[in-house]
């Protein structure tokens, strides 16, 4: 058993240096990427998705159902 847990905190040991290696490493041009595609999604109201009045109602309509859409709710 004291071959496990010396086995599992070297495992995390060695994690733990690759995690801080890799968040050194590429942090920033993570970061810089992401400020790009929130500025991007920001400027482009256009592309933005917008729901249909079956999405906002709650109801949702098959094309099976395309017969019964002429007929008011009850």
């Amino acid at each position: 058993m004291a071959r496990f847990t010396v086995f599992i905190s070297m495992l995390s040991v060695v994690l733990l240096r690759k995690c801080i290696h890799m968040y050194n490493e590429y942090a920033h041009p993570f970061i810089d990427m992401a400020f790009v595609l929130v500025s991007w999604v920001r400027f482009s109201g256009s592309r933005r998705f917008r729901p249909t009045d079956e999405a906002v109602s709650g109801r949702i309509i098959t094309p099976m159902m395309t017969s019964m859409m002429g007929r008011p709710d009850r």
